[in-house]
């Protein structure tokens, strides 16, 4: 089982040992969900299965997405961890260097309240939502001008992801063993819509982002 003091190259092994389950009962569950699914008649529509690993306890939610009608219908999985009372939400992925996505559950509050504007749905709901709407997640630097209380994180809040619905503020770190590739961790802490940034936080990411393009052109 996934623990709070496993470091960050235990947790990632589990999560990906466990992975050709998940896809297995996912590819499993998708002739049913897809049948469901056409049935809707309001969007975005989406299902979710619990599924806990027996030799592990680890417990997943197998979800299926569509936004609209027509709209190609998405599926993935996501790890639910419990730290005492806390409650996250966990994606990884195996694009470039290992990484690991927490979702806290102040982020998935915030996104509800000030993007979905939808306050009856569950947490679940939500991390589906967003991970179904924003696949591409920006990685970018912050500074002061971003976040106005980035001195309070000191070097674990100098990133953020720029994503379609808005921004990502999230605290970071690595962890590195000798003779093994490094595993990241990003703890996305809160969210907001660019609409209801700062002017001088739009003009500060605007700048962030035209200055990395130029960087990658050179």
């Amino acid at each position: 089982m996934i623990v709070a003091n496993m470091n960050l190259h235990e947790v990632y092994a589990v999560l990906m040992d466990e992975k050709k389950k998940l896809e297995w009962k996912r590819d499993s569950l998708f002739p049913k969900a897809i049948k469901k699914m056409r049935k809707c008649v309001e969007f975005p529509a989406s299902l979710m299965y619990d599924y806990k690993i027996p030799s592990s306890n680890n417990q997943y939610i197998i979800y299926f997405y569509q936004e609209q009608p027509f709209a190609p219908v998405l599926s993935a999985f996501l790890c639910v961890m419990y730290d005492e009372a806390k409650r996250y939400i966990i994606k990884w992925t195996e694009k470039g260097i290992p990484e690991i996505h927490v979702f806290t559950s102040h982020f998935l509050q915030r996104y509800k309240e000030r993007f979905l504007k939808q306050p009856d749905l569950t947490a679940n709901e939500v991390a589906v939502r967003f991970l179904s709407r924003n696949l591409k997640m920006r990685p970018m630097a912050i500074d002061d001008k971003i976040n106005k209380h980035i001195e309070k994180y000191g070097e674990y809040a100098g990133e953020g992801f720029l994503v379609q619905d808005g921004f990502c503020f999230k605290l970071s770190g690595e962890e590195a063993i000798e003779g093994e590739t490094p595993v990241r961790i990003s703890f996305l802490t809160t969210f907001m819509p660019l609409s209801e940034m700062s002017e001088t936080q739009r003009e500060a990411i605007f700048e962030e982002v035209y200055s990395s393009i130029n960087v990658n052109i050179l």
